[in-house]
């Protein structure tokens, strides 16, 4: 028996051994990937009938690969997902297949230099070229200052001497994409107002659900970048139940919040924060947040409702029933006790010692030959009877012979 339980211990220890030496691991640049560049990742160490699906941010991908953004190359134990030119919307993180318990993270690095103007920057902001030369061009939009800035050539000025280009005013017109060469080197500019997020005042969501949040921007910040606060933990990446993703609207990086199986103890405040360069000295003023209540109901919040309705249904019926049995019993009570004169009279013994009228309607004459077989009647009380004229006797009280004793 020892031997046996040796044996077994030492095959499970070689089955968890051969489990940790088979986990999936992932290859890819090792640094950030300039927007336009081509890049791969590759998924390795992948049994024979594990199912590949490549995911970004929890999230398929079939929409660009059946586009062509994206391809898949599969091989012999290894997948690789690769793409011609990486866009803003590759950022994220990766994995091949649903178990897998790590990912890769591919970040996209933009060429363009981010510059944020505001009312409380210190003028003039100075824009520099590559090199300092007296032979820089500027240009906006593709296009010379002199007309994309016609009419507003005072708010930019172009130190002849080092050849930067600064901007004098904070007005809408200077805002844009700008560009300098200098020989074969150009270096790429952007100049942009400061970014302001905006989030619901509350949510609500119910106990179990899918909690789902953009971060919008008041106006459009192409290639701004966002920080979640929730649960008082920050998240710039997808991380367990927490998923991160771009918004396809905005392109915003992480614009999209979406956590899995939302519990009571998730109440509490959500926060987006959206900048352009987390490492910005003046990030304070360049930045901006906002925050939304986050509200989860309960599973059974509808029901106690409804159960109230019926409470108060049940209860009114029992009344009602309580009170209309009390009125009809009330009812037979007074009908048995409270009788009509005539009735009540007709229902006495009559006595013999007092004088009685009656009146018989008679078909035909009463003979006057018959006789009386009550001897008491005879002598206590007298009966007259008259018949009417269509041979219908009735009683006539002013003809009828009374006696009295």
């Amino acid at each position: 028996m020892e031997r046996r339980a040796v044996f077994v211990l030492l095959g499970l220890l070689y089955l968890a051994v051969g489990t940790l030496v088979k986990a999936v691991t992932y290859e890819g640049p090792p640094k950030e990937i300039l927007k336009g560049a081509n890049w791969q990742i590759t998924c390795k160490n992948l049994k024979d009938d594990e199912q590949v699906r490549w995911t970004r941010n929890g999230e398929t991908l079939e929409l660009e690969l059946s586009s062509g953004q994206l391809t898949v190359k599969p091989g012999d134990g290894f997948s690789t997902l690769s793409a011609t030119q990486a866009r803003d919307s590759h950022d994220g993180n990766y994995k091949c297949t649903s178990d897998s318990a790590d990912s890769f993270h591919l970040m996209i690095h933009y060429d363009v230099k981010i510059r944020v103007l505001t009312p409380k920057d210190v003028l003039p902001l100075v824009l520099e070229c590559v090199n300092k030369s007296d032979k820089a061009v500027w240009m906006k939009e593709n296009t010379s200052l002199s007309t994309a800035l016609t009419g507003n050539e005072d708010i930019i000025k172009i130190n002849n001497e080092t050849g930067s280009l600064e901007i004098l005013k904070d007005k809408k017109e200077v805002y844009g994409n700008y560009t300098c060469k200098v020989d074969n080197s150009t270096i790429k500019y952007k100049v942009v107002p400061k970014p302001i997020a905006f989030l619901a005042e509350s949510t609500s969501v119910v106990e179990g659900e899918k909690l789902h949040l953009v971060c919008h921007a008041k106006e459009p910040s192409p290639g701004a970048r966002i920080s979640w606060t929730f649960g008082d933990q920050n998240y710039t990446e997808s991380k367990d139940r927490v998923k991160i993703s771009n918004s396809v609207e905005t392109g915003i990086y992480g614009a999209v919040l979406n956590v899995e199986n939302i519990e009571m103890t998730d109440r509490g405040n959500v926060i987006c924060r959206m900048s352009y360069n987390w490492s910005d000295p003046n990030l304070a003023e360049h930045s901006s947040e906002a925050e939304t209540f986050l509200r989860v109901k309960d599973k059974l919040a509808a029901l106690w409702p409804f159960l109230g309705i019926c409470v108060e249904v049940v209860v009114l019926c029992a009344i009602i029933l309580v009170y209309e049995k009390k009125r009809n019993k009330a009812e037979l009570e007074e009908s048995d006790t409270d009788q009509s004169p005539d009735t009540h009279n007709a229902l006495e013994p009559i006595s013999l010692d007092e004088p009685l009228e009656c009146y018989i309607s008679l078909h035909e004459p009463l003979s006057t030959d018959l006789p009386i077989s009550s001897p008491t009647l005879q002598s206590t009380k007298s009966v007259h009877f008259e018949p009417t004229s269509d041979n219908k006797p009735t009683p006539n009280k002013e003809s009828d012979v009374r006696q009295r004793k």
